[in-house]
């Protein structure tokens, strides 16, 4: 078994793969968890950019079954890091989502009501009026908590999978592309690379927002956008309870988002997209820097002392993807929210390979962009877009 790309969805599906029986070998052209694994926000959350109504709208109660799968993923996160005791500071936070226009405010109650009747989810609408209890700032028109969310150290619980791939006797190789895929009769896979060929009878594909030419089909279905994040230096203990009195994971409802979070040393973490074109970190930093104090102001003056930002792998309809195309299966499109969904598709992939069936919630079209094959020429329109209707 060969898996191309060694982030969350690669590590866990060698972990996996490795408890069943299976010889892995995990192939990443970088340092293992050089992508988004190691350079995210850390949020442990639920849902999709998709919200749990549409779903229920859009796919009937196989969108209860999708957003199910994303407690799910949160569960086995939780569990994965417990019964392996990975020492990456998780903790259960809570999740509020921000409203940043009036109109937007009033839909949180029947979010809540969805949340709490169908599936279960302790939540709770916070009135502007009220919502300095929760995060220092003017600029909302109203929050909802989710309680069943958390956060961690991103690269602390990556190396944590690594290492539990490495003890069930996953073969982890960094710096070794896969330079080519070709079929084999009767059956199986040749995977090439720079320092020989595997023969191998499966492959997955878990590349994410760093998926290359290697399978074009995929390839065109996933979409590169950058995502940025800043952090400052520690704060004081006052400063810190200025801004987010009870340390909740903060994500705004705009299409160009913002989120935020404390680290374990009081480090304000604040990400967002700055723009759907190429940007560079500095320009990122520059523009997180001014975000973060238009939210709040307190923080002022405080020293941004790291900065950082890679690709998140986005899809046409905004929603994770995992299935097969010329025998290889592809596990990846997090759009974002990719922490708990990551490892939760790593082990659905590695359980579909070795025989289980693949639910019907994921038996899903893939759909890809017209003219699209390498460069996603579209992205500043849709970015242009977007912006627009945070504005109107």
């Amino acid at each position: 078994m060969v898996i191309i790309g060694g982030g969350y969805t690669g590590t866990m599906a060698a972990a996996r793969l490795a408890s069943r029986g299976r010889s892995v070998t995990v192939l990443d052209r970088n340092e293992l968890g050089w992508g988004a694994s190691s350079r995210n926000g850390g949020m442990v959350l639920p849902g999709f950019k998709t919200g749990p109504g549409s779903l229920l709208k859009r796919y009937g109660d196989h969108g209860r079954q999708l957003y199910q799968a994303t407690l799910d993923a949160i569960a086995l996160v939780e569990e994965t890091i417990r019964v392996n005791q990975i020492e990456c500071q998780y903790a259960q936070t809570g999740q509020l989502h921000l409203a940043h226009k009036p109109a937007l405010a009033r839909h949180l109650e029947d979010e809540a009501h969805i949340l709490s009747e169908q599936f279960g989810i302790a939540t709770r609408v916070i009135p502007r009026a009220e919502l300095s209890s929760e995060v220092g700032t003017s600029l909302y028109y109203g929050g909802l908590l989710v309680e069943r969310s958390g956060g961690l150290h991103p690269a602390k619980y990556f190396a944590g999978l690594a290492q539990l791939a490495r003890d069930r006797g996953a073969h982890l190789y960094d710096h070794a592309p896969a330079t080519g895929i070709e079929r084999r009769r009767p059956g199986g896979f040749t995977v090439s690379t720079p320092r020989g060929r595997i023969s191998t009878g499966n492959v997955l594909l878990a590349t994410n927002g760093y998926t290359d030419r290697i399978l074009p089909s995929v390839r065109r279905r996933v979409i590169p956008i950058g995502s940025y994040i800043i952090a400052t230096e520690p704060l004081t203990s006052e400063l810190a309870h200025s801004a987010i009195p009870n340390r909740r994971m903060l994500i705004d409802s705009k299409n160009f988002l913002y989120y935020w979070r404390f680290s374990a040393d009081n480090r304000m973490l604040f990400g967002g997209r700055a723009s759907f074109a190429p940007t560079t970190t500095p320009m990122a930093r520059d523009w997180l820097y001014a975000a973060m104090t238009r939210v709040h102001p307190q923080l002022k003056g405080v020293k941004i002392e790291h900065a950082w930002g890679g690709l998140v792998g986005f899809t046409l309809d905004r929603m994770p993807h995992i299935g097969r195309m010329d025998g290889v299966t592809y596990a990846l499109g997090y759009c974002g929210t990719g922490v708990a969904m990551s490892t939760y598709f790593g082990q659905l992939a590695a359980d579909w390979i070795a025989g289980d069936e693949l639910p019907a919630c994921w038996q899903r079209p893939f759909p890809s962009m017209p003219l699209y094959r390498e460069k996603p020429w579209f992205l500043p329109a849709v970015g242009w877009y977007y912006r627009a209707l945070d504005g109107l």
